[in-house]
């Protein structure tokens, strides 16, 4: 299960920012168009001395961004404690939390097979929006991978014109919640706290 979560993040890493995205785009598209750069990707050929996986690193690590809404998943993790940040600690946390994801994965990446890769895209269901305003969307799909089918749903907002992931749900199982998990019995420390745990697994 931990593999295909993998996977899957990687999938939308990678994709985000090959190709700008359009106004008004639908959000399947915004997924759809970026599949065959993720699997040239995907597969580029390592090196002995690592340079190439090192190089590969940071750009999936810039391209994140630009697919990834990194302060809702961040939000998502925490849950209710997310009032429990100021500003500033909010955006470190956000900050830390999507390296510390990145970082996480990238180790477990090496040696992965990810080609005879498809997707099947399903017909799109547009939410209600947020109290706020922001529009979304859940793009449900079946990924299949060296035959086996997995069903993966991703739940995008759109913000400034553009569609964003801010949750990926995994055979029914979402990764915002399975963080919140992992943090839920660090809740009652500060925030202060929580940023710093965070910083020492990063270092």
């Amino acid at each position: 299960m931990f593999k295909r979560i993998l996977f899957v993040f990687f999938v939308l890493i990678i994709c985000g920012g090959s190709i700008p995205a359009l106004a008004n785009e639908p959000p399947s598209d915004v997924l759809k168009r970026c599949v065959n750069d993720v699997i040239v990707i995907l597969n580029e050929p390592g090196d002995p001395a690592g340079v190439k996986v090192e190089e590969r690193n940071r750009r999936l690590l810039d391209k994140a961004d630009q697919i990834f809404d990194f302060r809702s998943l961040a939000m998502g993790a925490l849950g209710r404690n997310w009032r429990r940040f100021n500003n500033d600690q909010k955006t470190e946390f956000a900050d830390s939390f999507s390296h510390l994801i990145a970082q996480s994965y990238f180790s477990r990446m090496e040696g992965q097979d990810f080609e005879n890769v498809s997707i099947k895209y399903k017909t799109t269901e547009f939410l209600a929006p947020t109290r706020s305003g922001i529009h979304r969307a859940d793009v449900p799909t079946e990924l299949i991978h060296n035959g086996v089918k997995t069903p993966v749903t991703y739940r995008m907002l759109e913000k400034n014109d553009s569609w964003k992931v801010y949750d990926v749900i995994i055979e029914g199982i979402s990764m915002v919640s399975n963080y919140r998990e992992q943090y839920r019995n660090s809740f009652k420390d500060s925030p202060e706290k929580l940023i710093s745990e965070l910083k020492g697994k990063l270092k």
